[in-house]
């Protein structure tokens, strides 16, 4: 529906820029002779756009890579200013820093807790393991 609406738009700008065309040309047929010229059909259109119509191919190619680029790099619409964003982007650094450095030293602590309870173990077996030798020794030696 939108696009027809464009073009009946489109037919009828052209209708009146051709009626409006017949009528100035219709205006000057009264016979007074001037020599100013009247700007043709093209040369109104190449006026209203503002450039060259129609675009030639090179036109058309830049086109066509400005809007690949828009696609592929959209612009930034960020408008704060740059020290608002490096105050924020510190912010947020000193942030993750801290909340790394809290994950590390839990994670440490478990690991010391792990060898500390593992080491109790080596050495509790080692204790045990002398005692009953000592114990073994003292009674060989009593007999």
């Amino acid at each position: 529906m939108n696009e027809s609406r464009r073009i009946i738009f489109g037919f009828s700008f052209l209708f009146i820029i051709l009626i409006s065309g017949v009528a100035a040309d219709g205006e000057d047929s009264d016979g007074a002779a001037t020599k100013e010229e009247k700007p043709s059909l093209i040369k109104i259109i190449c006026g209203i756009f503002g450039k060259k119509f129609p675009p030639s191919s090179w036109e058309l190619i830049q086109g066509a890579m400005h809007k690949i680029q828009m696609k592929l790099y959209p612009p930034n619409l960020d408008f704060r200013s740059n020290s608002d964003k490096n105050k924020r982007e510190e912010e947020d650094k000193g942030e993750k820093v801290k909340e790394a450095a809290t994950r590390s030293l839990e994670v440490s602590k478990e690991a010391i807790e792990e060898s500390a309870k593992l080491a109790g173990d080596v050495v509790g077996e080692v204790v045990h393991k002398t005692a009953e030798k000592v114990t073994k020794e003292t009674s060989h030696d009593e007999m």
